[in-house]
């Protein structure tokens, strides 16, 4: 096996690894990056469709308050541009499309009396949350031993059996998993990142702009610059050191380094052996933090023929397998392109059937929404993620009730010379790609404060 030296090690070309290699390699760092999967990104990922258009499969969306991402764009010489907002939006309830304006559905005074109370009740829990420490909240065990489902369910908490509906598929959107597999405080931290629940289901704020090229192409070329420290197809299988240095044995070669980086999904971070073993808070952490189910859908049509219709592109059905749509379409205008997620549990049953019986269902629940056009798209193409042997899942993985108050301190405590980094571990913008560039940033900080 081929032997290398370096300074520090990466694990992971995801967003974090690669933000955290590139800011040591800019402090005079010998870096090298250890990629288990054969490109960059991690959880961002362009597909090529049938007819030669590149979409983003993964994280695609750039939004307010997330200055590193558009920073590194300038820097990296990738325009962003404006996501296509206009004309309305649609919720289904109960089979009945509901046109609306805006950010929040139509749905009658009553159901939105309850969701506003219900955000902001949730909010206001948030903000008592220590950013960097939520564990420690006076209130951190009650709300870690209650699910997020268990609240949303207590009918003091959310009085509209609508509101209650709305509620449930946002927090599955968000989560890709069933409310009641999430912890309340686990809930709540990723509202804490972002300043409240509102701006993460307000996509005005989250889903503001797009890359052109996609997010993925600037992944592309922060590798780029990092040239040949970067290998890919080299899953790292274990993690040795001692008083002076690391060893980090992959597939392909071990890199002796005096730190390590692993930025990789926690439940990825679970598999490596460590020797010494880590302490039990760590892989204890990394063993419960698992990432949620999600299959994405988008669908190619010569045009994008729902703005014709004066549709935005943007639905939410939450009783319907594919409950989330939006309009991908690019810069240019064509072709058109719809963007549709099915999450959770209902990822995972769609997942069981065949290929062509699944087309079929998703295409259906487009029609629905769009009319017949919407079943013949000129292009198909899905992307179950936890079919993807180095994500196993969603977008992020999320907290189990009790896994914070236990083992919470290890989230990005350094285990000797072994440092965290991954969109998990942010304290601002956790579970977007700016988080992960944060989390990335901030492990570099703490290497270079180490040396």
């Amino acid at each position: 096996m081929e032997q290398v030296a370096a300074d520090v090690c990466v694990v992971g070309a995801g967003f974090a690894g690669l933000a955290a290699a590139r800011q040591l390699a800019g402090a005079g760092r010998e870096v090298v990056v250890l990629e288990a999967g054969d490109r960059v990104g991690g959880r961002v990922w362009n597909r090529e469709l049938p007819g030669g258009t590149v979409v983003s499969a993964g994280g695609t969306w750039l939004g307010q308050g997330q200055e590193r991402m558009f920073q590194l764009c300038r820097e990296l010489g990738l325009e962003v541009y404006p996501q296509y907002d206009e004309g309305d939006r649609i919720v289904r309830l109960d089979g009945i499309n509901h046109r609306y304006r805006g950010n929040i559905p139509t749905t009658g005074p009553a159901a939105l009396a309850a969701l506003g109370l219900a955000f902001l009740r949730l909010n206001l829990m948030a903000r008592r949350l220590p950013e960097d420490a939520p564990w420690k909240a006076r209130r951190a065990r009650e709300w870690d031993a209650r699910t997020l489902g268990q609240w949303l369910s207590h009918p003091l908490n959310v009085p509209s059996a609508t509101a209650h509906t709305l509620l449930r598929a946002t927090m599955n959107l968000l989560f890709c998993a069933d409310p009641a597999e999430v912890s309340l405080l686990g809930a709540l931290v990723l509202a804490r990142g972002g300043g409240g629940f509102g701006y993460y289901t307000d996509s005005r704020k989250t889903e503001s702009h797009l890359v052109d090229g996609g997010a993925p192409e600037l992944a592309r070329r922060m590798a780029g610059r990092l040239g040949a420290a970067v290998h890919l197809s080299s899953p790292v299988r274990g993690i040795v050191q001692n008083t002076t240095d690391v060893q980090v044995l992959s597939d392909a070669l071990a890199v002796r380094a005096r730190r390590v980086i692993v930025a990789t999904p926690p439940v990825l971070s679970g598999r490596i052996s460590f020797d010494p073993p880590l302490p039990a808070a760590h892989s204890h952490l990394r063993q419960r933090l698992v990432p949620g189910a999600i299959i994405r859908v988008i669908t190619e049509y010569s045009e994008p023929f729902w703005r014709g219709q004066q549709l935005s592109g943007q639905t939410l059905a939450p009783q319907s397998p594919l409950p989330i749509t939006i309009d991908q379409t690019p810069r240019s205008g064509r072709p058109g392109v719809l963007s549709s997620y099915a999450f959770g549990p209902g990822a995972v049953r769609l997942g069981r059937l065949d290929p062509r019986e699944r087309q079929k269902v998703f295409l259906g629940a487009l029609a629905e929404r769009f009319g017949a056009q919407a079943r013949r798209p000129t292009a198909y193409l899905e992307t179950d993620w936890s079919e993807q042997p180095w994500s196993l899942g969603g977008m992020v993985a999320h907290f189990p009730p009790g896994a914070l108050t236990n083992y919470g301190s290890a989230l990005r405590e350094p285990v000797g010379r072994i440092h965290w980094a991954g969109t998990e571990s942010a304290t601002l913008m956790h579970g977007l790609m700016e988080g992960a560039v944060r989390s990335g940033e901030r492990a570099a900080r703490e290497v270079l404060a180490a040396n």
